[in-house]
C-alpha cells in the first residue's frame, strides 16, 4: 500500500523518477467537483502552474513530498 499524507499550502513535491525534474509548490487548495485539488506552481518558474489532484499528490507512487510546509508564524 502506498503511504497518503495531507496535502499543504507550502509543500513542495516531485514527481517519482523525475531526480533532476521540476519541483513544484502547493500554492492554495480547492475543492473541483467535491474533489479536493492543489494549486501548484514551479519552484524554477511560477508562471508556469497545474492543478493536481491532493489524492495523486499525496501517493507516493506518483509525486514525493521534498519540503515539509513552512510552520505557522506564532
Amino acid at each position: 500500500m502506498r503511504k497518503k499524507h495531507h496535502v499543504q499550502v507550502g509543500q513542495v513535491y516531485q514527481a517519482v523518477g523525475a531526480a533532476n525534474g521540476r519541483s513544484w509548490r502547493v500554492r492554495d487548495t480547492i475543492d473541483l467537483f467535491g474533489i479536493p485539488h492543489a494549486r501548484v506552481v514551479s519552484t524554477e518558474d511560477e508562471g508556469d502552474s497545474k492543478t493536481l489532484s491532493c489524492l495523486i499528490l499525496s501517493d507516493t507512487g506518483y509525486y514525493r513530498m521534498i519540503e515539509a510546509a513552512p510552520a505557522a508564524a506564532a
